[in-house]
């Protein structure tokens, strides 16, 4: 590229900067809302005008991060390791100051703050939270719509947030994360609140209900691994359509939802001890319930799906369920069990289901109206004899149309009968649309395991994945025994 070619280019540049320099204050600021926080700043360099768009851009995003080129994103254990090093802990007071200035210059132009997000980390809690109570003070009094704060500090040391963050009126979504809320002295002021989200929060029951009863707008909820709740209820919500409870600590005992708005619900717990009780209360408009690790005893999970008439998607994984489950829905559209261990028996009435999806759980008895694709998945890691290939062929028998299956075998021996195979199941092999194998068997063994894989299915695209290179003989046989009537896809892993 010659000079003269340069310089045309970057008079082009020009030009079209000046043309963005003549749109309206409020389409700049808008076309600005989808650069990082960085490219923003590079923006204030081009000219004076873009210099005063940049000081009155009314989304400030202050995050520490930017102030350590090149280093990944700070959490606990790094921030442990690196708060005792002198050049970090001078770069967190460079930041603070930076952040108070560029606030308090912002303020200063009567403007109402779009969104406010900061993440930083406290070397001393007690020394810097009146300067951070200042900052969340001044963004809630210059109208502050978005609120993201997120801070990391020592474990024995948690920042609890002001009282100014009740009197928030004008924010429409606030997000917590690694803090602390305490009852406020009056009643709670987030008249505009529609999305709520606390993350690593601190809080107690009476709180949550303060939250859920006086944030009239609130539509969507969030609580993920919070502490200092055994017992989490959440009840007048008037509005509520979106809850999310995700918790991996072991303080939870007992959760309480009622709210008859809600649409969409997921539970997911983690930990040696799950809570002991889970109750919902009917919820007519419910259409997506997620569930994961949650505990059920008896008839519970029949009890607990029969209270939402509208559900439309159900995800069930990693449950504790009784061996017999029982649904029956004319609304429920797609379907998912996935590693469930203890569920032996399935009983779907769902006749406009448009996905079954059912992976790595136990082969069940099933009855099942669900004229629909299928997505199975199953693990064997014991034995592979002529009783769990009967099992298999049974179950999927009941499947008018089995989109993919995916086995994974891993066996050191493959025991079974063909004639007893045929005798006990003589019906043709299954159609399957795609089929995948996983397997470690022996050498000795490829023919044996394919013979009773072909037997229960005829798969018109086969994926084989393998554990060591020298396992393509796996897939030289396949084709073999398929006469090239198959197109097989080979994923090598090596370990």
């Amino acid at each position: 590229m010659n000079i003269l070619t340069e310089l045309k280019i970057m008079d082009e540049t020009v030009v079209a900067m000046d043309r963005i320099s003549e749109l309206p204050t409020f389409i700049i600021h808008h076309l600005m809302s989808y650069l990082s926080a960085k490219e923003v700043a590079r923006t204030s360099v081009l000219s004076k005008k873009w210099n005063q768009l940049y000081v009155s851009f009314p989304i400030l995003d202050f995050d520490q991060n930017y102030f350590f080129p090149g280093a990944s994103r700070l959490d606990y254990g790094s921030f442990c390791v690196r708060k005792q090093n002198y050049s970090f802990s001078e770069t967190v007071k460079k930041f603070m100051d930076f952040v108070d200035a560029s606030l308090v210059r912002f303020c200063k132009l009567k403007f109402c703050i779009q969104k406010f997000r900061l993440f930083l980390t406290f070397l001393d809690v007690k020394g810097s939270a009146p300067i951070v109570d200042r900052w969340i003070r001044l963004a809630v009094e210059n109208g502050v719509r978005e609120l993201d704060f997120e801070n990391i500090t020592d474990e024995n040391t948690v920042y609890t947030l002001p009282q100014a963050i009740f009197s928030a009126n004008s924010v429409t979504n606030l997000r917590l994360v690694w803090c602390r809320l305490e009852q406020p002295f009056d009643s709670i002021m987030l008249c505009s609140l529609k999305k709520l989200t606390l993350e690593r929060v601190c809080l107690d029951e009476q709180m949550v209900q303060k939250l859920a009863s006086e944030c009239p707008l609130l539509e969507d909820l969030c609580f993920s691994n919070c502490w200092g709740l055994k017992h989490l209820c959440v009840s007048k919500a008037s509005k509520l359509k979106i809850m999310e409870i995700r918790s991996f600590s072991e303080e939870i005992e007992i959760v309480e939802i009622s709210v008859p708005s809600l649409q969409q619900l997921t539970l997911l717990f983690y930990g040696a001890r799950r809570p002991r009780v889970v109750e919902v209360a009917r919820s007519p408009h419910l259409k997506k319930l997620d569930l994961v690790s949650v505990y059920f005893a008896d008839n519970e999970f029949n009890h607990l799906i029969s209270k939402f008439p509208s559900l439309e998607d159900l995800f069930v994984t990693r449950c504790c369920l009784p061996g017999k489950i029982k649904i029956s829905s004319n609304q429920l559209k797609n379907l998912l069990f996935r590693s469930c261990k203890y569920l032996k028996v399935i009983d779907v009435d769902a006749p406009n289901l448009l996905l079954f999806t059912y992976e790595f759980n136990p082969i069940p008895i099933i009855s099942i109206n669900v004229p629909c694709p299928w997505k199975v998945s199953f693990v064997c890691k014991g034995v592979l004899n002529t009783h769990w290939y009967l099992k298999l062929k049974k179950f999927l028998g009941v499947s008018k149309q089995i989109e993919s299956l995916k086995l994974s075998l891993y066996s050191t021996k493959v025991l079974y009968n063909l004639d007893e195979l045929s005798e006990c199941s003589p019906s043709l092999p299954l159609q399957v649309e795609n089929l995948e194998l996983h397997t470690n068997v022996p050498l000795s063994d490829y023919e044996t395991l394919l013979d009773c894989v072909f037997w229960i299915c005829h798969p018109r695209t086969l994926r084989v994945n393998v554990m060591f290179e020298e396992d393509h003989k796996f897939i030289t046989v396949c084709y073999v025994l398929f006469d090239h009537q198959c197109v097989i896809v080979s994923t090598v892993q090596v370990l």
